[in-house]
């Protein structure tokens, strides 16, 4: 019998697009209302996601003992990731474990934009260590740090058309270190951006009624893009014992 995958994600979104209305509905206070929506998308994400990739609201720290803002949504390896922490409720993720950094916005405008292109460059600035890895070939090379994915999530955009000209403007105006690749408003599309060599920007949106599912198969082609993350060099924390 066949199955209409359409249907299904058809369904995801509008469950999720219903949670998110909720939270913006039923609670008065931005804070509260702020952190309903966060874990909404981060359980939309664990469920969808590839179980290789983890998910959680961190503070991405290095072993020069930096560390970033705190971060709605941060998408890391389990694999290589020896050194997760918590405390008091706070995760510290290694930034050699991080794929990609997520904020969550109730609408995606340019005042958040940018606030999501500063959170993203408290992460990417932070140093990453590199070590060899040992498998049935031999040892590897060490690997060179992945670039680090950043995108904000809102349930609707600021904008009419959703991303027109004002959100391309808006997101030309970051540097490398705060570009977003990723915006999703889940009511109203999706955007997927690369900034190419010549600092032009190409774009690919979605329509308002696939923008999750267009969400999750950019975050996953992109996240197949780069492979796994390199292996943390213990020696550079172990100088912290």
């Amino acid at each position: 019998m066949p199955v209409d995958i359409k249907q299904l994600f058809a369904g995801l979104q509008a469950r999720l697009v219903a949670d998110l209305e909720s939270a913006r509905a039923g609670i008065a206070h931005p804070g509260d209302k702020g952190s309903v929506s966060e874990a909404d998308w981060r359980r939309m994400l664990t469920t969808h996601l590839p179980e290789r990739y983890s998910v959680a609201k961190a503070t991405v720290i290095d072993s020069q003992g930096n560390s970033s803002d705190s971060i709605d949504i941060v998408i890391f390896d389990r694999v290589y990731t020896y050194l997760l922490m918590e405390r008091d409720g706070i995760v510290f993720v290694p930034a050699e474990a991080v794929y990609a950094v997520l904020e969550v916005k109730q609408d995606v405008s340019k005042e958040h934009i940018v606030y999501a292109g500063a959170k993203a460059a408290s992460v990417r600035r932070l140093m990453r260590t590199g070590g060899a890895t040992v498998d049935i070939r031999g040892a590897t090379p060490t690997k060179l740090p992945i670039p680090i994915l950043a995108g904000l999530l809102a349930l609707s955009s600021s904008w009419n058309p959703p991303f027109g000209d004002s959100a391309m403007s808006a997101l030309a105006e970051l540097d490398a270190s705060q570009f977003l690749d990723i915006c999703c408003a889940a009511r109203d599309g999706s955007l997927e951006v690369t900034r190419l060599p010549d600092g032009s920007i190409q774009k690919s949106a979605s329509p308002a009624g696939s923008s999750l599912l267009f969400l999750l198969l950019a975050l996953v082609r992109r996240l197949q893009a780069v492979g796994t993350v390199a292996p943390i060099d213990l020696n550079a924390y172990s100088r912290w014992l």
